[in-house]
């Protein structure tokens, strides 16, 4: 099969996985708090990092830990975020609207993002496209741009979002948000 082949098959398939996830959710919500660059940034990099190893070892991260241990700490790091932004936006009410470092949004959406995507369906997608196809590169770089171009996409509606909702909930929806996708992990995995 062609390389082309390969990669429109993984491109497919891991882009429909990954349409409503909860890493498009979380990158929304990051972008409505951070701004859209730097969390596509820290997503990309985060994507490539778990993508690239999965297709490389064809084994992924998945293996080193149960997917059950995973799943408990990506629920538990959702959920310390929330509280962690719930907590935070009280500190920044008496001051003037501070604005997010940058740093601070790549850094955010980097951690997150490697957390809660290993072991993930995507991931395991794209170890299994990597086993069948054996072919790194292609299977690599179509994984990549299709996790990429749905954080985009979620990138896009949060900026569009952000012009409605005022600046002064962004952070306690976030942190509520980031809650729920805890509770939902925990609950429902």
């Amino acid at each position: 099969m062609s390389l082309i082949m390969i990669f429109i098959i993984s491109f497919g398939l891991i882009f429909v996985a990954e349409l409503g996830d909860k890493t498009q959710l979380m990158v929304f919500t990051l972008a409505l708090r951070y701004g859209g660059r730097p969390v596509l940034t820290g997503a990309v990099l985060a994507f490539a990092l778990l993508s690239g190893s999965a297709a490389v070892l064809g084994k992924g991260l998945g293996e080193l830990l149960s997917p059950d241990i995973i799943t408990r700490i990506s629920a538990g790091v959702f959920i310390l975020f929330g509280l962690y932004m719930l907590l935070r936006n009280g500190e920044d009410e008496g001051s003037a609207e501070v604005k997010p470092s940058a740093q601070a949004g790549f850094l955010t959406a980097f951690s997150l993002i490697a957390v809660s995507e290993m072991g993930d369906k995507t991931q395991i997608a794209t170890l299994l496209l990597s086993v069948k196809y054996q072919n790194f590169i292609a299977v690599f770089l179509g994984s990549l741009v299709a996790l990429s171009l749905a954080s985009l996409l979620g990138i896009l509606v949060a900026g569009r979002l952000h012009k409605i909702i005022p600046a002064r909930l962004v952070t306690p929806a976030a942190g509520v948000l980031f809650m729920l996708l805890g509770l939902g992990t925990l609950i429902f995995a």
